[in-house]
């Protein structure tokens, strides 16, 4: 009887290993075939691009029809993949492609879509993604009040985040002259040209110690590359988006205080919360100022009997 249970959970075991691997079979042409689609979808977008007319003279609705058909089918996909497609789709709204405003907020919600979970996308694709998050003030159709307020948060926070993202992910012992190796050496006593294939080294000792250098060489330069990229957004973005902040909490409705609590919970440096609050509150004051200067209306002529 023993025997018989034995041989039992034997099958069983290799019957749920079998299963286990041809649903990972099926997973993996899956996940290959999605990448195809993502391919051919970046494709479609980039062909889209190109066939727009230069200047202000293309079709919105029919870019932004074009848009949501991409946003509906990608949106439940790899958050990576989504994020790069929303990306594309983004450059022509703000790169001068159309007439209408419109485009600015088109821009803003496929971007603000692609950052509901900016920890999940690489942290270059989330400083790009925010530059698309912009609300105009100054123009006829320019949100106000509460309606301003609102998307007011909505930019400055994920600006914020990806601004205390960035600083976090810049390593301060990095030495940009510990540059990694062009060609890997060859381990000592192996004969050869540096940087050639581990297959010519017979000895499996000394293949696989080379296999190891190589690769620690690869992770080097992978994160050599990263940091070199990462220090170039933080010569640029930080101002940027200290602009923005200040330029928009200078706008009414004020809110010195919610600003406080944003700065509080994205920005360690001291001098930089310092510089933001000081400038939205002289212009706030300066604001303040004008509108005492105005000229009061008239009042009303009484009626005349």
């Amino acid at each position: 009887m023993m025997l018989t249970r034995n041989r039992i959970c034997s099958c069983a075991i290799v019957c749920f290993f079998l299963l286990d691997y041809s649903v990972l079979g099926v997973n993996s042409e899956a996940v290959e075939l999605g990448e195809q689609q993502y391919k051919q979808e970046l494709s479609r977008i980039h062909s889209m691009r190109n066939s727009l007319k230069p200047g202000l003279v293309n079709d919105l609705e029919e870019y932004e029809k074009f848009a949501d058909e991409i946003q509906k089918k990608w949106r439940q996909g790899t958050k990576q993949n989504y994020a790069n497609l929303m990306l594309e789709i983004c450059k022509p709204l703000s790169s001068g492609n159309f007439r209408s405003n419109r485009r600015h907020e088109l821009a803003r919600r496929y971007a603000l879509s692609a950052l509901e979970k900016p920890e999940e996308i690489r942290i270059e694709m989330e400083l790009e993604l925010t530059g698309h998050a912009v609300t105009l003030m100054y123009t006829p159709d320019s949100p106000k009040g509460e309606d301003f307020a609102q998307r007011r948060k909505k930019d400055i926070e994920v600006r914020l985040h990806a601004w205390n993202r960035l600083t976090g992910a810049i390593d301060p012992s990095w030495d940009p002259n510990d540059v990694p190796f062009i060609n890997v050496p060859l381990p000592p006593g192996v004969e050869g040209i540096s940087g050639m294939s581990p297959d010519a080294i017979e000895d499996p000792q000394r293949r696989a110690e080379y296999e190891a250098a190589i690769e620690r060489n690869k992770r080097k330069a992978e994160r050599y590359n990263e940091q070199y990229r990462l220090r170039n957004w933080l010569k640029r973005f930080p101002k940027r988006a200290e602009e923005y902040i200040i330029l928009a909490y200078s706008e009414p409705p004020f809110n010195l205080e919610e600003l406080k609590q944003y700065l509080a919970k994205y920005i360690a440096d001291q001098k930089t919360k310092a510089s933001i609050l000081n400038a939205v509150t002289k212009n706030m004051e300066a604001q303040a100022e004008r509108e005492l200067k105005k000229p009061k209306e008239a009042p009303a002529n009484p009626t005349q009997r």
